[in-house]
């Protein structure tokens, strides 16, 4: 039972580096040391869980998480947070809990020590009387479900952080265009890995159809534009300049804008 919850956080980690997720912080996952203290201090982990901390729960992945903390280097203030959010709610849990995240000082996730993947719940920090007192509700069905919605959410949403260009870019038209480029090409690369998965572990398949779905949808704009950007790099053997590699013509413009409509 153990390895199908390390095959699809592996997996999923593969994925996120193919497509640069998080890149500068690194994806990292706990040392058995680090484990060991966790389940010291609270008991028995859920094997989902474990595998997520073993894999690429050590550090803040602000963009595969859309800005939620569930780092284990930073449980401490999780837990802290946690605590003042049980007592502006009057209500900690009774049964033996995880919390695994906050984001933004609004909210924070746990989810209870029994089960192998176990539903994930939800606190926000105040007491919402539109909800008739229930301040604790149920976020997903279980603790994969949650990775897999931030995986969609990934897909979705991170080309737009491309048009955040540091200040010492130069060119920024060239930088953006460099991360579509980037972007697409680990598309691709986990299109070829969907298409030849053969094995039965069924996460892996719910995380691969997460993908499939997104690919299918878009993938005539993919080989597209993936196609543009080969002939740009394979200039036909003249003395004159290919359109593709001249970097103001109008053909090379209308590919960037078509590229920025695609995934805005």
């Amino acid at each position: 039972m153990t390895k199908i919850y390390h095959d699809y956080f592996e997996t999923l980690k593969k994925y996120l580096v193919l497509l640069a997720i998080d890149s500068r912080s690194g994806i990292v996952g706990c040392s058995e040391a680090e484990i060991n203290t966790l389940r010291s201090e609270k008991g028995p982990i859920p094997l989902a869980y474990e595998a997520y901390l073993r894999s690429l729960g050590k550090k803040f992945l602000f963009e595969f998480m859309d800005a939620e903390n569930m780092a284990f280097e930073d449980l401490d203030y999780i837990n802290n947070f946690a605590n003042e959010v049980f007592e502006n709610n009057a209500r900690p849990p009774k049964e033996d809990f995880f919390v695994i995240s906050e984001r933004r000082n609004d909210y924070i996730s746990l989810i209870y020590a029994e089960g192998d993947n176990p539903k994930v719940w939800i606190m926000s920090e105040y007491w919402d009387d539109t909800e008739k007192g229930e301040n604790l509700a149920i976020r997903t069905g279980s603790f994969t479900e949650l990775m897999n919605i931030f995986f969609k959410q990934t897909l979705t949403n991170h080309p737009a952080s491309f048009y955040f260009v540091p200040q010492n870019i130069a060119d920024s038209e060239a930088y953006i265009r460099k991360k579509y480029q980037n972007w697409l090409t680990g598309l691709q690369s986990i299109h070829t890995i969907v298409q030849k998965y053969q094995d039965e572990n069924p996460l892996i398949h719910e995380l691969n159809q997460c993908f499939s779905d997104y690919y299918q949808q878009n993938a005539a704009a993919i080989s597209e534009s993936l196609q543009k950007d080969k002939n740009a790099k394979s200039p036909e053997k003249s003395d004159a300049v290919h359109e593709a590699h001249a970097p103001k013509t109008e053909s090379n413009k209308n590919l960037f804008q078509r590229l920025r409509a695609f995934f805005n």
